[in-house]
């Protein structure tokens, strides 16, 4: 047998979801120079992320004496066939994470970080609960949990009859990653651990019933979004954005993750829109004018919303307290508040 029969062989036993002949399916090609492979692989979000991929590949190639070095790219893999008997499924999740009766799974995704994301979905949520829904937040950003900080809570939630009891405040259900690690403590974790981490919280925890459940994302298109995608029945998906074209940029290709994956695209949230200057009552549009407007426009989605500047979020966020609870009557809290009742209709 060659060394590329070996390799075919090898991969041809390791067993993926949804694929009838192993990973062996995915490979499109293979390339031996002397010592080192490179093996060409076809990628899709359904069957599993690249950090999956590469970890089951070269865990079975390592033990190959005559292999030194494995190199992996991804080609995209074209879309799984569906005979025509079957009836495409309205929704790329598994729904492999079990929760109690939620009406509303509602994900907060942005391309890059640094436009909002969590303050959004901290007001969104608490907007929601000041208007009578019964309201759940999930801060699945394992790379930056800032809504311990945003919602005013802290400490680790009690665990009764083997479940977590999430904080509640503000009218809002609140569970964190940040809750389990301490202030300062990096969580670096690879791709498997990121899905596997999050899953386990959110089925883990005491949510009762409820209208909606926010789902505050890390920034970008990377395990833990794939991994929700395909595990948890989303409703929809919320895209924050700020107006200038780099945050536009990345916010598309969250857009077309999101579709291509099947979760439904509810709306754009614009953040930072303007700012009023408290003297003279001017709008200025430091990051742009109507960026998330026109986007919104150019994917056929609804514009939810846009949001100012106001340092009122910042100061009040820092407390923990979200400006629709402090400062309900600000333009930045009663725009969030029309925000959070076209998400109810």
């Amino acid at each position: 047998m060659t060394l590329e029969e070996k390799i075919r062989d090898t991969l041809h036993q390791v067993s993926v979801s949804g694929l009838d002949r192993g990973l062996l399916d995915l490979l499109d090609s293979v390339t031996i120079t002397g010592r080192q492979v490179r093996l060409l692989m076809k990628f899709a979000p359904a069957y599993a992320s690249k950090s999956q991929m590469r970890e089951w590949v070269e865990s079975k190639l390592k033990s190959f004496s005559e292999i030194d070095a494995v190199e992996i790219e991804f080609v995209q893999a074209p879309p799984r066939q569906t005979s025509p008997t079957q009836t495409a499924m309205p929704h790329a999740s598994t729904g492999r994470v079990h929760l109690p009766p939620i009406k509303n799974l509602i994900a907060v995704f942005s391309g890059k970080g640094g436009v909002g994301k969590s303050t959004v979905s901290t007001n969104l949520a608490a907007a929601l609960g000041q208007i009578g829904q019964r309201v759940g937040l999930f801060d699945a950003d394992v790379h930056g949990p800032n809504i311990p900080t945003l919602m005013g809570v802290h400490g680790q939630p009690e665990a009764v009859n083997g479940k977590l009891v999430p904080f509640e405040r503000h009218r809002v259900k609140t569970m964190s990653i940040g809750f389990l690690v301490s202030g300062d403590e990096p969580l670096i974790w690879r791709g498997p651990m990121i899905t596997k981490a999050i899953n386990e919280l959110l089925e883990m925890t005491d949510w009762g019933e409820l209208d909606f459940l926010i789902l505050d994302l890390p920034p970008g298109t990377g395990d833990a979004q794939l991994g929700l995608a395909q595990d948890v029945m989303l409703t929809g998906s919320i895209a924050v954005t700020t107006p200038q074209e780099v945050a536009l940029a990345d916010v598309r290709r969250g857009i077309a993750a999101f579709k291509r994956l099947a979760v439904p695209i509810t709306g754009i949230i614009e953040n930072m829109s303007y700012y009023v200057c408290p003297g003279c009552e001017r709008k200025e549009y430091i990051f742009g004018r109507g960026g998330g407007e026109a986007e919104a426009k150019k994917q056929n989605i609804p514009l939810l919303g846009q949001i100012p500047i106001d340092p009122q979020i910042r100061e009040q966020g820092d407390a923990g307290v979200p400006i629709v609870v402090r400062t309900p009557d600000s333009e930045a809290a009663k725009e969030f508040f029309k925000i959070a009742q076209r998400l109810i209709d």
